[in-house]
């Protein structure tokens, strides 16, 4: 995989004193993992001036913190599972959320023990006053009720039912309802009945004491509804989930839009947001692959993705784009290459780059920028625009995600792509995010190829990072 290195940026601010920094996925310097293991689920969280990111590494809640959203610093793990066969938190702690209330930091995770006898999963907490040293509270457990929610030691068994990942009870999100007045948790549970999965909600006043109530939202098991994140935007709630869909409301009691829809497509998975005072910022994994190739089968965890700013449309539809420090950490531009690229045409691109272009098509164009492509024509990447069908899609011949988007095929496009080591992530309009793991193609030129209709790319620039020593 490499060694680690430094990324030097237009934005880079001074590094934290007296820390030794642990930088970034030794792959490519930018997207984050840990020495031993895989990034697992995201739990961001800010903090004056500060970004954190919890993630799942083992049986651990691991720690990053950074000022600048590009250069990662490792602290020591948050939390670790306990070791005693039945305690509650004895085979991992699972994902859950940050707060801080009145000087106090609360962190609010998923105990997960097949043997604890009260219940496989249930939300435990702990508290910090300096985000560093944390301490449990096992007297603050809870478990499914049974009433409400399904409960396997209460309820019985329902694996006719509902398969292992709904039987959940799992990544507590707490955030606080000013209409209520009240500390609201949301999280993954099954209802009494096992007949339908659902975001639960619990209410409380003091961070402590929780009691159940009638789910914000439920939804069929086709539906993943692992690690919910929910916040206010622009006078709307959202609810994200694990695989990149999500549902709106004008407050968080509802009522709910009845069905989830798209924000992202690709490989991105788990992502979860934290708010700066002027952004949502957007953070998730990028899995692996078995074999670390791309026909390998997708494995849980990975990198860290870049940074991205989720925001809502005029029309409140969720869109990501790039953090303008992901941006500006490619300050260096590549000389000598043409700013048009028409069909036919090559562009030679280094291994690592962000590359910015607009693309001019005829409304029923069906148009390619290929990427990483050998000098023969073989192998690479593609991002495909109909703009007929207004759908994209990207990858390769071993994956290929796709979504239609919100396109005007009279108006040309916006792209930024970024290629950067194993990992690839394209912005449509600044809207519509594309995620892919990239192992097999790591260099090579970019190509246009039109299918239908006319296209060509104009205002290229492709830029890199700056070298680790700076020159």
């Amino acid at each position: 995989m490499g060694l680690p290195r430094a990324v030097l940026s237009a934005v880079m601010l001074l590094a934290f004193p007296g820390d030794v920094c642990a930088m970034s996925d030794k792959a490519d310097g930018l997207h984050y993992r840990p020495e031993v293991g895989v990034l697992g689920d995201a739990i961001p969280f800010y903090h004056d001036g500060v970004y954190h990111v919890f993630f799942m590494k083992g049986r651990a809640w691991a720690h990053l913190r950074s000022r600048n959203l590009v250069r990662w610093e490792e602290l020591p793990d948050a939390i670790v599972a306990s070791d005693g066969k039945t305690d509650p938190d004895g085979e991992g702690c699972w994902t859950g959320s940050v707060i801080e209330h009145e000087g106090v930091f609360h962190l609010f995770y998923t105990g997960k023990n097949q043997h604890d006898p009260l219940g496989d999963q249930k939300v435990m907490h702990a508290t910090s006053r300096d985000l560093l040293t944390w301490e449990k509270h096992p007297d603050h457990t809870f478990y499914a009720d049974g009433r409400i929610y399904w409960s396997k030691p209460i309820n019985g068994p329902v694996d006719d039912r509902m398969n292992y990942h709904h039987q959940a009870f799992r990544d507590p999100e707490v955030f606080w309802n000013p209409d209520a007045g009240a500390w609201w948790m949301t999280f993954h549970a099954a209802l009494a009945d096992a007949s339908r999965a659902a975001f639960a909600l619990y209410v409380s006043d003091d961070l402590v004491h929780w009691t159940p109530r009638a789910p914000l939202y439920t939804f069929p098991l086709a539906v993943s509804g692992d690690c919910p994140n929910i916040f206010p935007m622009d006078g709307r709630w959202y609810i994200i989930a694990a695989d990149r869909h999500y549902t709106v409301a004008d407050a968080p009691a509802g009522l709910w839009a009845p069905e989830m829809v798209p924000y992202g497509c690709g490989e991105m998975f788990v992502a979860k947001t934290m708010f700066d005072g002027r952004r949502r910022v957007l953070l998730g994994w990028v899995r692996d692959r078995e074999g670390h190739a791309d026909a390998g089968k997708g494995l849980w965890g990975g990198v860290l993705s870049l940074a991205r700013e989720l925001y809502a449309d005029g029309g409140g539809r969720l869109c990501q784009r790039p953090v303008a420090e992901v941006i500006a950490a490619f300050s260096e531009t590549v000389a000598g290459l043409s700013p048009t690229l028409t069909a036919g045409e090559t562009l030679a691109t280094p291994p690592d780059y962000m590359l910015h272009a607009t693309l001019n098509a005829s409304p029923d164009a069906r148009a390619a920028l290929v990427f990483r492509q050998a000098a023969d024509g073989t192998g690479g990447y593609r991002l495909d625009i109909d703009a007929a069908e207004r759908r994209i899609t990207l990858g390769d011949e071993n994956m290929r995600f796709d979504r239609v988007c919100d396109l005007d095929p009279e108006q040309p496009l916006d792209i930024r792509l970024f290629a950067v080591g194993s990992v690839a992530e394209c912005f449509v309009n600044d809207a519509f995010a594309f995620t892919i793991r990239a192992f097999d193609h790591r260099e090579g030129r970019a190509a246009l190829e039109v299918s239908r209709g006319e296209a060509r790319l104009t205002g290229i620039t492709v830029r890199t990072r700056p070298a680790p020593d700076g020159r």
